[in-house]
């Protein structure tokens, strides 16, 4: 069962798109956008060994000491910036330093297409040992069984207490008995808006639809280029992603509790209605990362859906004292977000297994997983409180930047809800339908092309049900 089911993921791999798009780009950091801590947990630090050994050499029973086989393995990733890739050298250099036996080898893959190409001709064959992947990358490899979910778990629950209860969450397999991958960092979407502006119009923070609203028509001005709001509209998981926040905060949800379609609820069709009323008052048109970001630094806009990858810039423009970040809310809080993890991958050896566990649990102790984030300050947040208030990390002139904003970020993290989470189950079939498009697209016809919102909803329900019946 497992032959077939790899073998088909080769045959229809290709025409799927893994990733989510992230605001500010498609590389890893941004492998697409939904994090202050959830609930802290309080179990023992990341200094728990995995069961596996850690010496370069084994002692057998009689003392004597056997020499570990040499053995190499592959880091696939898509941090293709070479001051990246010698940051995550300067990692492998340090882990290899302390196993020996071990050589590691990155595999870069440039673009979102070419990482997912790659991806895909991998899975006929010799999957790297370790792979970077987003939370939607990470389904498809579960779902196919490219992933060993064991060697997964081991990582994991050696570090046990160290995660966001949200972060796990969002982890969790659809049984709720495995993780999808090791979680590495985090970054979150809302809404980022003109504290400056809001003050001198006198309006309350842009957090329930009521404010968002108000706040978009009192600034909407296109006589003189100036609008109410940058919302997402492109024909693409950015606009899913920003849409999911005020579907979500309604209680809609694309998939139900049985993993159905659920995409014609009347909580749907509200949010959808309400989406396309604020879109009267943002930019018109296409709207992607870039213009979204565009108008909000050049001050267009307000307010615009963006995620934490904007921080850096509103630093380097001198702007971050003037913006605050708000959480959509209707009848529940909702931030989009998406986790940055590590897989591995199934088939491995024993040698190829017990390496790919060693290096894991090595790029996610605190102090390596400091120098990983701080690839992308401010854009990948911490998953793991020890690292979040740990003063290496902190010592960043960038993440010094938005100290005021971090409790805001944090309960952003908190808040994460994504489509086809119900009920504590995660369902995997969610990640065909994000690959999709559909609802990307769907967001784009509401918006764009005018159309009503429960015709909208009417036809990506057929949609989501002919996926899921695939």
């Amino acid at each position: 069962m497992k032959k077939m089911k790899k073998t088909l993921a080769v045959i229809l791999a290709a025409a799927m798109t893994f990733s989510l798009t992230a605001c500010g780009g498609n590389k890893a950091e941004e492998a697409p956008q939904p994090d202050a801590p959830a609930v802290e947990n309080t179990a023992e630090s990341q200094d728990q060994a995995p069961d596996v050994s850690t010496e370069a050499e084994e002692t057998e029973a009689g003392g004597e000491e056997v020499a570990k086989n040499p053995v190499t393995i592959q880091f696939m990733h898509s941090m293709v910036e070479e001051e990246r890739q010698q940051t995550i050298q300067g990692l492998i250099d340090k882990f290899e330093g302390e196993y020996d036996w071990i050589t590691v080898e990155q595999v870069p893959v440039d673009g979102d297409s070419a990482y997912d190409t790659k991806l895909t001709a991998f899975a006929g064959g010799g999957m790297p040992a370790v792979i970077e992947v987003n939370q939607n990358r990470a389904k498809w490899l579960v779902g196919n069984e490219l992933a060993d979910l064991d060697a997964i778990r081991e990582v994991i629950e050696s570090k046990t207490g160290d995660y966001y209860d949200a972060i796990l969450k969002i982890n969790t397999t659809e049984d709720g008995q495995n993780f999808i991958g090791v979680p590495v960092g985090g970054w979150v979407q809302g809404i980022w808006y003109n504290k400056t502006a809001f003050e001198e119009k006198g309006l309350a923070a842009p957090d329930t639809w009521e404010n968002i609203l108000a706040a978009a028509e009192a600034f909407y001005d296109p006589d003189n280029k100036k609008y109410g709001i940058a919302l997402p509209t492109v024909d693409g998981s950015f606009s899913e992603q920003s849409f999911s926040q005020f579907a979500l905060s309604a209680g809609a949800n694309a998939l139900n509790a049985e993993g159905g379609a659920a995409f014609d609820s009347d909580e749907m069709v509200e949010a959808l209605t309400y989406y396309k009323e604020l879109y009267q008052y943002s930019i018109q048109g296409s709207n992607s990362t870039t213009e979204i970001k565009d108008a909000l630094l050049n001050g267009s806009v307000p307010m615009g859906i963006y995620s934490t990858y904007i921080l850096k810039d509103l630093i380097n423009e001198g702007m971050m004292d003037d913006f605050g970040f708000a959480l959509v809310t209707n009848k529940t809080s909702a931030s989009y977000g998406s986790v940055g993890m590590l897989s591995i991958s199934d088939g491995l050896s024993e040698e190829e297994r017990e390496a790919a566990v060693l290096f894991v649990e090595f790029l996610v102790k605190p102090e390596n997983n400091i120098t990983w984030l701080h690839m992308a300050p401010g854009g990948q947040q911490p998953v793991m409180p020890a690292v979040a208030d740990d003063p290496a990390y902190l010592d960043n002139e960038i993440i010094k930047g938005f100290e005021t904003l971090s409790p805001e970020i944090s309960a952003a993290f908190g808040s994460i809800s994504l489509f086809g989470i119900v009920d504590g189950k995660n369902f995997v079939s969610m990640g065909d339908v994000t690959s999709s498009n559909v609802i990307g697209r769907a967001i784009y016809d509401l918006t764009v092309n005018d159309k009503d919102p429960a015709a909208v909803a009417a036809d990506t329900q057929k949609q989501i049900e002919e996926l899921i019946a695939q």
